[in-house]
């Protein structure tokens, strides 16, 4: 017979094992019960961000649809200049288009931005067919970053170009999803790709066959349909992984825990080296100065981070501004930059009260108030007057949200120059500039690089330039670095310009050097 003893080992080890299975039962149930809850809210997300694509669509395609009746009634000679003049008042009218074309047989002869073309841009018929002979397609363009083909909407002897993202930006808060399209009676015919880059065709979809959730919905007023689809959840995947494996044993979920501890410490080093960087005051500001012409005269500076790493090179804000917007970083960054200009421009701003610096501004420091706050504090308390300071904003950040435009508007009203950053490359037409009471547009150094050469692209910075004017923005063209860029936009003035050619950013030391130079100590 087994010894007492022995009998308590065997029940110690019986009642161990009963809780492991209790515990790996309960570790399922768990699992499965988050399981369900989370694709129930996910579900519900994909379900309002189809809802908000769509209705996205029948603005963007209502808008078309309406200039493109307006300029059907006009009788003048397809792609005349007195018919451009009227294709660009049109397109200051417009909220989401970016350029307006005369197309014959689907090939473009002209738009607002690029004027006559010598040669046709052939595009062949569209890949959707709407009703009332709209069609979509999507098209590389001049106008659209290079790795992105732009939306473009057709009808008879017109089409209008939008930037995709407009619409794809909708869903960004649900990570790698993608919409499909395809018209309200065509049945089962494949969905098509709205997005697509480089030179790849537009892919297809032949029905929600991929794992992972979509959701469709449609609207008779555009005669649409979208299809939102999502691969399987990233965070789900972990989830289920973790929590089968805490059902393994301690030992080994021990070592896993220490190992993905381990990792993750890896992997937030540069956040630290960021934050050390800012705590020790290792992102210093240099100043870049923008001149006026005609005349070459000083008009302000920008203001541009730079981190020295100790004895090592010095990083360009490529290097980290996107980590310290991902960590939340930037508004320390740009307060320190703000505190900066305060020490080494603000006694000669607030003597000045003409010159001005302009200071980039991410999206998530539009929504904050130590932005305000800082400014106030270390420029207006100075006697720097609000209409000094630049403040320059993507497009990407104006389209992103209602109170995003709605604290443009804000800053607006308390006097500050509001300035479209990069413009050209991103989302808005200008006409959209117009509506949020922006002052100006900076033009991406893209097209400055086209400005005196033999490319068509050169023509498409001196008829933003004449929109812009002609809206009352002022303008300032980044990147000039030739002498024939420069000669290019004197017939353009007045504007303002900033390049290599004109001067290299500097430090708060050399800023009495260039002062002297230019006539503005």
């Amino acid at each position: 017979m087994p010894s007492q003893a022995t009998t308590a080992h065997v029940k110690t080890a019986w009642s161990i094992a009963g809780a492991a299975v209790l515990m790996a039962v309960g570790a399922l149930l768990g699992w499965a019960g988050a399981n369900q809850l989370q694709e129930r809210q996910l579900s519900a997300q994909i379900e309002q961000s189809t809802l908000r694509v769509l209705g996205r669509l029948d603005e963007i395609i209502g808008e078309a649809r309406q200039v493109f009746d307006a300029l059907g009634r006009v009788e003048l000679p397809h792609c005349s200049e007195e018919m451009l003049l009227i294709m660009r008042a049109e397109l200051f009218e417009a909220r989401f288009i970016k350029d307006i074309g005369g197309i014959r047989n689907h090939d473009l002869y002209c738009s607002t931005a690029l004027g006559r073309l010598e040669q046709p841009f052939i595009s062949g018929p569209p890949d959707l067919s709407l009703v009332d002979d709209i069609g979509l397609r999507t098209d590389r363009s001049v106008l659209a970053a290079k790795t992105v083909r732009t939306l473009v909407i057709e009808h008879r002897w017109f089409n209008a170009l939008v930037d995709p993202r407009l619409i794809t930006d909708l869903t960004a808060s649900q990570a790698g999803g993608e919409i499909f399209l395809r018209p309200i009676d065509s049945g089962n015919a494949s969905w098509q790709a709205l997005q697509a880059s480089g030179n790849e065709r537009l892919e297809q979809l032949d029905g929600p066959k991929r794992q992972g959730l979509t959701m469709s919905a449609c609207s008779n007023r555009s005669g649409l349909c979208a299809l939102l689809h999502y691969p399987q959840d990233a965070g789900q995947r972990a989830l289920e992984t973790q929590l089968v494996i805490s059902t393994l044993g301690g030992a080994l979920g021990l070592a896993l825990f220490i190992a993905v501890a381990f990792l993750v410490r890896q992997r937030q080093t540069p956040i630290y080296a960021l934050r050390r960087a800012i705590d020790r005051g290792l992102i210093t500001a240099v100043y870049q100065p923008i001149l006026r012409l005609p005349g070459q005269t000083l008009y302000g500076f920008e203001v541009l981070a730079r981190w020295r790493d100790g004895d090592g090179p010095v990083l360009d804000p490529e290097s980290f501004i996107s980590l310290a917007e991902q960590s939340k970083l930037i508004e320390r960054i740009t307060g320190q930059m703000i505190q900066q200009i305060g020490r080494d421009l603000g006694p000669w701003l607030a003597e000045s009260g003409d010159h001005r610096v302009a200071i980039n501004i991410a999206p998530a420091e539009l929504l904050g108030s130590r932005l305000l706050s800082e400014l106030d504090r270390h420029l207006l308390g100075q006697g720097i007057q609000p209409s000094q300071i630049l403040l320059e904003i993507t497009e990407r950040t104006m389209v992103s949200s209602e109170e995003a435009a709605a604290a443009i508007e804000a800053l607006s009203e308390r006097g500050f120059r509001v300035f479209a950053d990069d413009f050209g490359i991103g989302y808005c037409g200008l006409s959209y500039l117009n509506d949020l009471r922006m002052d100006g547009i900076k033009i991406s150094q893209t097209f400055t690089a086209a400005l005196g050469t033999d490319s068509p692209k050169a023509t498409l910075v001196p008829r933003i330039i004449e929109m812009a004017q002609q809206l009352k923005l002022e303008v300032i063209v980044e990147g000039v670095e030739t002498q024939a860029q420069l000669d290019a936009l004197q017939t353009a003035a007045p504007i303002l310009v900033q390049g290599w050619l004109l001067g290299r950013e500097q430090p708060a030391s050399q800023l009495p050097e260039i002062l002297a130079q230019l006539g503005a100590g």
